[in-house]
């Protein structure tokens, strides 16, 4: 089914560039990409779906609004691993978007392979200014010390807690790990009641994981390309996760994706880790809820928070007009700047501009999500995703198995990192 969707979507793109005429057009006659003389239309590619994706179509339609007759943004959605899939086999053959949404985490890799382009002397003769955005999210985005993106948002992880339940159970809101699962192990924690801290053994446990790894003083990578987890901190901060559930039994064991919102939003948990993207969905289900940070919960002396950023990159071309590269800029900052109605699909903006406004700071969930300052963003690699990912099955089987060997998991996971990167630089050779 889904090689049905990608080759559909393909196949609309196709069919649409070829009534533009095939590939981008020269800077001559690229200005003129509508029927109004002067306008010019940009091509924008994005994953996004359900509130992000609602959000963003509205934040398209402002813009075209407010740029009529000038700059026109034509919007394409694809769902999930489908858009990077299309992202590979399109751009390559010039059939490529003129801006694009990309997770930075993948920035270096597409870098890396020729994908995006770098956008530093287009950054530099615009308006758009570098320092209105969150530093670490811009360092994140170079390679080989060339800019290839601008970040959009900030999406980490938070602990949801249960008002009334906290009430019930007599807890002031912990603020620490060790408040957090004294309260927590108030509640009954058995099959059919109420328990203190349900977890999923499968998703959003990566992102908990990294956050527990930079608490414990532990690292995705050393250097760019080396698995960094095969180490003591990385046991400690496997500990740290699989204790809530083998050594506190505060979870049911084996629970899938979305089983512990499940019972988060049915008033069957005090706690609930989860990603500030579903907060819109437990405001839907009437839960009577705060939001407290991730800081100390996996070592009471760090405040460290793993996050990740959408971001918006530059495919490569083979032709294109300076015009519209220009026009993508204007669309970006515009974004940006009023990306605090982005901030309320379930997202932080990386924009300053957009965090200082009234509107933004009147939301009444957010500021509980941590402060900027203690976000990190993922290891800046062209091999993260190789070298990373093969610690989160382990990290299922942990939580999942209470005898389960530490060091030989990681082991195991390092070995299929080292693997995969090398296959990965091979691919690029």
């Amino acid at each position: 089914m889904k090689k049905k969707v990608i080759l559909s979507f393909l196949m609309s793109l196709i069919i649409l560039s070829g009534c533009r005429g095939g590939t981008p057009s020269t800077s001559e006659d690229s200005n003129n990409t509508s029927s109004e003389q002067g306008k010019v239309t940009i091509s924008y590619w994005n994953l996004l779906t359900g509130a992000d994706g609602t959000m963003m179509r509205q934040l398209v339609r402002n813009f075209n609004e407010e740029y009529k007759g000038v700059i026109e943004v034509a919007e394409q959605s694809v769902n999930g691993d489908d858009y990077y899939n299309t992202l590979n086999m399109m751009i390559p053959i010039g059939r490529g978007p003129d801006v694009a949404i990309m997770h930075s985490y993948y920035v270096q890799s597409y870098a890396n392979r020729d994908i995006i382009v770098p956008i530093d002397d287009l950054v530099s003769n615009s308006d758009i200014d570098l320092n209105d955005y969150v530093e670490d999210l811009v360092d994140s985005l170079y390679f080989n010390d060339k800019l290839y993106g601008i970040p959009l948002d900030i999406h980490p992880l938070g602990i949801y807690y249960n008002k009334d339940l906290l009430e019930q159970f007599n807890c002031e809101v912990p603020t620490s790990r060790s408040e957090l699962i004294e309260c927590a192990k108030k509640a009954p924690n058995k099959d059919g009641d109420i328990w203190g801290l349900p977890i999923s053994a499968e998703w959003p446990t990566d992102y908990t994981f990294t956050s527990s790894l930079y608490q414990n003083g532990g690292q995705e990578l050393i250097g760019l390309d080396e698995p960094g987890y095969e180490t003591k901190e990385a046991e400690e901060a496997l500990k740290a996760v699989t204790d809530l559930i083998h050594v506190h039994k505060l979870s049911p064991l084996e629970l899938g994706n979305d089983q512990d919102l499940f019972y988060f939003k049915n008033n069957k948990a005090l706690f609930h880790i989860q990603g500030i993207w579903m907060l819109n969905s437990i405001i839907e289900s009437d839960v009577n809820f705060g939001v407290i940070p991730l800081s100390n919960m996996f070592n009471e002396n760090s405040e460290l928070i793993a996050v990740r950023s959408h971001s918006f990159v530059f495919p490569y071309q083979p032709k294109v007009s300076q015009a519209k590269r220009e026009a993508a800029l204007t669309f970006i900052k515009y974004i940006g700047n009023n990306s605090y109605l982005w901030a309320t699909a379930g997202q932080i903006p990386a924009s300053k501009v957009a965090r200082d406004t009234d509107e933004y700071k009147e939301l009444p969930y957010h500021s509980g999500f941590g402060k900027i300052e203690n976000f990190r963003v993922a290891k800046a690699s062209p091999y993260y995703h190789e070298a990373y990912t093969p610690i989160f099955s382990r990290l299922t089987y942990a939580m999942r198995n209470s005898n389960y060997d530490a060091e030989e998991l990681l082991r195991l996971a390092a070995v299929e990192g080292k693997k995969l990167v090398k296959e990965a630089k091979e691919n690029i050779g």
